[in-house]
Protein backbone atom coordinates (compact mmCIF):
# COMPACT_ATOMS: atom_id res chain seq x y z
CA UNK A 1 0.00 0.00 0.00
CA UNK A 2 3.18 2.07 0.10
CA UNK A 3 3.02 2.65 -3.50
CA UNK A 4 -0.75 3.80 -3.26
CA UNK A 5 0.24 6.23 -0.81
CA UNK A 6 3.25 8.10 -2.44
CA UNK A 7 0.85 7.91 -5.42
CA UNK A 8 -1.87 10.27 -3.95
CA UNK A 9 0.76 11.95 -2.14
CA UNK A 10 2.06 12.72 -6.09
CA UNK A 11 -1.72 13.29 -7.25
CA UNK A 12 -1.91 16.30 -4.62
CA UNK A 13 0.06 18.74 -5.77
CA UNK A 14 -0.54 18.25 -9.57
CA UNK A 15 -4.66 18.36 -8.88
CA UNK A 16 -3.40 21.49 -6.87
CA UNK A 17 -1.82 22.56 -9.77
CA UNK A 18 -4.35 22.49 -12.52
CA UNK A 19 -6.49 24.68 -9.84
CA UNK A 20 -4.01 27.08 -9.49
CA UNK A 21 -3.44 27.35 -13.68
CA UNK A 22 -7.51 27.55 -14.34
CA UNK A 23 -7.18 30.98 -11.77
CA UNK A 24 -3.95 31.93 -13.43
CA UNK A 25 -6.32 31.72 -16.72
CA UNK A 26 -9.33 33.67 -15.41
CA UNK A 27 -7.66 36.22 -13.70
CA UNK A 28 -6.28 37.01 -17.11
CA UNK A 29 -9.99 36.55 -18.10
CA UNK A 30 -11.25 38.69 -16.07
CA UNK A 31 -8.96 41.44 -17.15
CA UNK A 32 -7.90 40.58 -20.71
CA UNK A 33 -11.33 38.74 -21.67
CA UNK A 34 -13.86 39.71 -24.30
CA UNK A 35 -17.10 38.91 -23.35
CA UNK A 36 -20.05 37.52 -25.62
CA UNK A 37 -23.09 35.94 -25.52
CA UNK A 38 -23.03 31.83 -26.97
CA UNK A 39 -26.18 29.87 -27.19
CA UNK A 40 -26.58 26.54 -24.62
CA UNK A 41 -26.92 23.87 -27.72
CA UNK A 42 -27.33 20.59 -25.56
CA UNK A 43 -25.84 19.11 -22.36
CA UNK A 44 -23.58 15.83 -22.24
CA UNK A 45 -23.92 13.39 -19.99
CA UNK A 46 -21.01 12.03 -18.38
CA UNK A 47 -21.62 8.81 -16.10
CA UNK A 48 -19.88 7.79 -13.28
CA UNK A 49 -18.63 4.30 -11.52
CA UNK A 50 -21.09 4.66 -8.86
CA UNK A 51 -24.25 4.34 -11.15
CA UNK A 52 -25.16 8.10 -11.12
CA UNK A 53 -24.20 10.68 -13.94
CA UNK A 54 -22.69 14.33 -14.64
CA UNK A 55 -24.30 17.10 -16.87
CA UNK A 56 -22.47 19.69 -18.46
CA UNK A 57 -23.46 22.34 -20.95
CA UNK A 58 -22.33 22.59 -24.42
CA UNK A 59 -21.98 26.24 -25.89
CA UNK A 60 -21.38 27.66 -29.04
CA UNK A 61 -20.45 31.35 -29.28
CA UNK A 62 -19.09 33.50 -32.40
CA UNK A 63 -15.51 35.09 -31.29
CA UNK A 64 -15.11 39.28 -32.81
CA UNK A 65 -13.72 37.88 -36.00
CA UNK A 66 -17.21 36.22 -36.65
CA UNK A 67 -15.74 32.52 -36.63
CA UNK A 68 -18.22 29.96 -34.79
CA UNK A 69 -16.72 28.04 -31.84
CA UNK A 70 -18.14 25.09 -29.54
CA UNK A 71 -16.90 24.47 -25.61
CA UNK A 72 -17.91 22.17 -22.99
CA UNK A 73 -18.48 23.87 -19.89
CA UNK A 74 -15.27 23.20 -16.98
CA UNK A 75 -18.35 22.68 -14.37
CA UNK A 76 -20.54 20.20 -13.96
CA UNK A 77 -23.89 21.51 -13.48
CA UNK A 78 -26.88 22.95 -16.04
CA UNK A 79 -29.01 24.62 -13.33
CA UNK A 80 -30.53 27.84 -15.16
CA UNK A 81 -28.58 26.99 -18.40
CA UNK A 82 -31.77 25.41 -20.50
CA UNK A 83 -31.09 24.16 -24.15
CA UNK A 84 -31.44 26.94 -26.29
CA UNK A 85 -30.77 29.80 -23.56
CA UNK A 86 -28.13 32.07 -23.44
CA UNK A 87 -25.10 32.11 -21.16
CA UNK A 88 -22.69 34.58 -20.85
CA UNK A 89 -19.02 33.64 -22.78
CA UNK A 90 -15.17 35.09 -21.51
CA UNK A 91 -12.59 34.59 -24.07
CA UNK A 92 -8.99 35.86 -24.61
CA UNK A 93 -8.47 37.81 -27.64
CA UNK A 94 -7.07 35.69 -30.20
CA UNK A 95 -7.24 32.77 -28.14
CA UNK A 96 -11.51 31.42 -28.44
CA UNK A 97 -10.19 27.97 -26.99
CA UNK A 98 -9.98 29.61 -23.00
CA UNK A 99 -13.71 30.02 -23.64
CA UNK A 100 -15.22 29.95 -19.80
CA UNK A 101 -18.68 30.63 -18.31
CA UNK A 102 -18.67 34.02 -17.39
CA UNK A 103 -21.13 32.69 -14.36
CA UNK A 104 -19.30 33.08 -10.87
CA UNK A 105 -20.36 30.28 -9.25
CA UNK A 106 -19.29 28.16 -12.19
CA UNK A 107 -15.72 30.06 -12.02
CA UNK A 108 -15.35 29.88 -7.78
CA UNK A 109 -16.68 26.03 -8.22
CA UNK A 110 -14.42 24.65 -10.53
CA UNK A 111 -11.46 26.43 -8.45
CA UNK A 112 -12.83 25.09 -5.13
CA UNK A 113 -13.16 21.25 -6.30
CA UNK A 114 -9.36 21.58 -7.53
CA UNK A 115 -8.49 22.82 -4.59
CA UNK A 116 -10.51 20.56 -1.95
CA UNK A 117 -9.80 17.58 -4.23
CA UNK A 118 -5.69 18.30 -4.31
CA UNK A 119 -5.59 18.46 -0.80
CA UNK A 120 -7.71 15.59 0.36
CA UNK A 121 -4.97 13.57 -1.67
CA UNK A 122 -2.20 14.77 0.46
CA UNK A 123 -4.62 14.51 3.61
CA UNK A 124 -4.75 10.23 2.38
CA UNK A 125 -1.68 9.94 1.82
CA UNK A 126 0.00 11.66 4.78
CA UNK A 127 -2.98 9.49 6.85
CA UNK A 128 -1.90 6.06 4.97
CA UNK A 129 1.83 6.70 5.62
CA UNK A 130 1.61 8.04 9.41
CA UNK A 131 -0.28 5.04 10.18
CA UNK A 132 1.64 2.06 8.22
CA UNK A 133 -1.02 1.91 5.62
Amino acid sequence: MLWLAVLFLLMGPVVIGFGIREAALQRRLRHEGIRTEGLVVRHRRKSSSEGGHTTFAVVNFVDAQGGPHEFQAQSSGVKGLPVGGQAPVLYLPGAPKTARLDISSKRVGHLVASSVGGIAFMAIAIWMLSTDR
